[in-house]
């Protein structure tokens, strides 16, 4: 996917036209255009694009699969990788999932503890 067909992808994800971004920048749809397909848009407009569609400048210059930058929770409006469809779709999940696994963790270490006092007992009852 080219580079305007996924800002349109995700200008639509917003309910705006590609029509209305050229609006808001200032430009003709077909400067735009001719910009896009030459690879000649200036980095102002893209930062204007990025603000508009509220997605971090660096998505631009990201390939398909780039290393994930460790990101905290607070800070993950900045993790947006803009060329997988199913990231976005998927962020809540993983998320979700994340939570479940930690309650899943917290309740296994809770069954380790109960399970060394028990044996603890056992081992004084043996004693005895």
């Amino acid at each position: 996917m080219n580079l305007k067909n996924k800002i349109i992808s995700l200008l639509e994800q917003n309910h705006y036209t590609y029509q209305q971004l050229a609006a808001q920048l200032q430009v003709s749809e077909a400067e735009l255009d001719h910009a896009l397909e030459t690879k000649t848009l200036e980095v102002r407009t893209l930062e204007l694009i990025s603000k508009e569609l509220r997605i971090p400048l660096y998505s631009f210059f990201r390939g398909d699969n780039p290393k994930q930058p460790s990101v905290d929770e607070a800070n993950k409006y900045y993790n947006v990788n803009i060329w997988s469809d199913q990231e976005v779709k998927y962020k809540s999940e993983i998320t979700r999932l994340k939570e479940d696994l930690q309650k899943s963790l917290a309740e296994v270490k809770n069954k380790e503890l109960l399970i060394e006092a028990l044996e603890e007992e056992l081992k004084k009852g043996w004693t005895k």
